[in-house]
């Protein structure tokens, strides 16, 4: 078998030709990212309005936007097994998911620009990494839910059936847990980053207190480009977002999507399977395929001489009472040092003050969940979408380019039309909700087995029954979780629609959203801080009486057993 496989390195073919450019590609664009990061820190970067120069800003934006979907794809694998897995680390991790959710990347600025500057004070490693960091927080929680959500919905015979065989922890988590969740989380890592470019001018140029801090990129390219009125680079860089998301969908997202594909819980085959080129460039590479063989080699020696744990079951803990007393008296502790400190943090802050923040937040609020509803609209298309292969197929990449592309690039033009943000900010907010839903729907049907579809053929569902004791149920646990993700979308989306600058003009609307925006340019971080909190209450109290109820019904009501 080691002749065998020495043998097939030996050939070369166009694959592998493809293949080295890729990593030549790859290598080429580290070495730029290395001369930018240890560079002499420069706070405000000049910003060229040249069309060529957008090449470089769109690779530097997109390997920020790389880097924080790296971070969030590992932050995603273990905040949701153990929040889904442990029923202590649940009770406290959930909550903190949904305020972490709700907290608009503004609220993470000042802490995250102070800490990476007191880190790195001499180069741009500081910034660079708080630019990755705020695009993380428009990415990770989607993701996050995703991945909880499936975990708690997967067939408890599954487990079982690991356990007889002898599976490890570790092995059922990549073997069995993983591969069930792969199909939403695949749609969901789409949504994440779509999320991360919605706030992309936000992370690369923004201002604390009397300092301006801007980075070369899409996003500080279009930032100058309103600021001066320049219409020609405004399109200059929308031309550039389209390209750069329609190039990722191509190399990225279509191989995961087609390789995702046999994670489906299938018994019957579909008559067609989602197809790459990049997918099959990477499978019929002799030099990729060298390395996979001595992987398999490696682990079929591995299993000789490891002996197989013993094939039993295990039984779940009983929760004990002293765990109990335990568990909520070091969460009582937390929480009293928590809120002394954050007292201590705001000082004297007036009841006008605290008066002013609660009416912005329900006005906020009210505006969140009119969009929500108002995105309702994708259930009935995510699931023909979903459904239907080939439409996917085609729909992927326009749903990508209009999921990913970043709204407040055109929110200017559109607060042109429509002034008055008190309720123009709805649709704004509209544009980002939407997706979230959208995807998650698509995940939902998309994962639907093939058996249950031959089933309702031989059964003989009409249209109407089909939807409703087939497709509705099986999408409504990926629905609320969509809902769930669309509101604090929403909620974050509040700081650019509720708050504009343009050509000189500040358009506001009475909301949260525009008072965390006017408390960060003033450098009044505690009342930024009381802001942020007021909102992540609201969220969390909303969440923990509709959201997590019905989650938990629908998971266990609509779970594939």
């Amino acid at each position: 078998m080691v002749r065998a496989i020495e043998k097939k390195i030996l050939h070369f073919s166009i694959y592998d030709a493809i293949v080295f450019a890729i990593l030549a590609l790859i290598v080429w664009g580290i070495t730029l990212l290395a001369h930018r990061w240890t560079g002499t820190i420069v706070y405000e970067a000049k910003i060229s309005m040249s069309p060529i120069a957008l090449v470089g800003y769109t690779f530097l934006s997109m390997s920020r936007g790389f880097i924080a979907y790296g971070f969030s794809l590992i932050f995603t694998l273990i905040y949701g097994y153990v929040a889904a897995r442990n029923r202590y680390a649940e009770r406290v991790l959930i909550p903190l998911l949904d305020i972490f959710q709700s907290i608009p990347v503004l609220g993470f600025l000042p802490g995250v620009i102070l800490a990476m500057i007191a880190l790195f004070p001499h180069s741009n490693i500081g910034l660079e990494l708080a630019s990755i960091i705020m695009i993380f927080t428009g990415q990770v929680w989607n993701m996050t839910f995703s991945f909880y959500q499936s975990l708690k919905s997967i067939p408890r015979d599954l487990i079982e059936a690991s356990k007889i065989y002898g599976f490890s922890k570790w092995k059922i988590f990549w073997n069995v847990e993983v591969s069930y969740a792969m199909p939403g989380l695949v749609w969901n890592s789409m949504m994440s980053m779509a999320g991360g470019w919605f706030f992309l001018i936000v992370c690369e140029a923004f201002t604390l207190g009397n300092q301006n801090f801007r980075l070369p990129g899409v996003g500080s390219y279009m930032a100058v480009a309103m600021d001066k009125g320049y219409v020609p680079g405004e399109f200059y860089a929308i031309i550039a977002m389209i390209l750069m998301i329609l190039a990722i969908d191509m190399f990225f997202w279509r191989p995961i999507v087609a390789w995702a594909d046999k994670f489906k819980m299938d018994e019957v085959g579909s008559d067609e399977e989602p197809k790459s080129f990049i997918l099959d460039v990477l499978k019929n590479s002799h030099v990729l395929r060298f390395f996979r063989d001595l992987a398999n080699l490696r682990s079929i020696r591995i299993n000789m001489v490891k002996p197989r744990p013993s094939q039993s079951f295990v039984q779940d803990k009983e929760e004990s009472k002293v765990g109990n007393v335990i568990f909520y008296s070091i969460v009582g502790f937390v929480a009293v040092i928590a809120v002394w400190k954050f007292l201590a943090f705001l000082g004297n802050v007036g009841s006008g003050e605290i008066l002013k923040i609660l009416s912005g937040d329900g006005l906020t609020a009210m505006r969140v969940y009119i969009s929500v509803g108002l995105s309702m609209w994708a259930l009935p298309v995510g699931i023909i979408i979903g459904k239907n292969l080939k439409l996917s197929k085609r729909m992927q990449p326009v749903v990508q380019v209009l999921a990913s592309f970043p709204a407040p690039m055109i929110y200017p033009w559109f607060v042109l039309l429509f002034p008055n943000l008190n309720w123009s900010s709805i649709i704004l907010m509209l544009l980002g909700t939407q997706w979230y839903i959208l995807f998650n729907v698509i995940a939902g049907a998309s994962a639907i087995p093939n058996q249950l579809k031959e089933a309702s053929k031989i059964l003989e569902f009409t249209k109407r029954e089909l939807w409703r004791d087939l497709y509705i149920p099986a999408v409504l646990p990926y629905l609320v979780t969509g809902a769930i993700t669309a509101a604090g979308g929403a909620w974050n989306a509040s700081i650019v629609a509720e708050y504009m600058n343009v050509g000189g003009k500040l358009y506001q609307a009475n909301g949260i959203g525009s008072l965390i925006n006017n408390f960060t340019n003033a450098g009044q971080l505690n009342l930024l801080a009381l802001s942020v909190v007021m909102m992540s209450i609201s969220v969390v109290v909303i969440n923990r009486l509709l959201w997590r109820p019905l989650q938990r019904w629908s998971t266990q009501k609509f779970k594939f057993e």
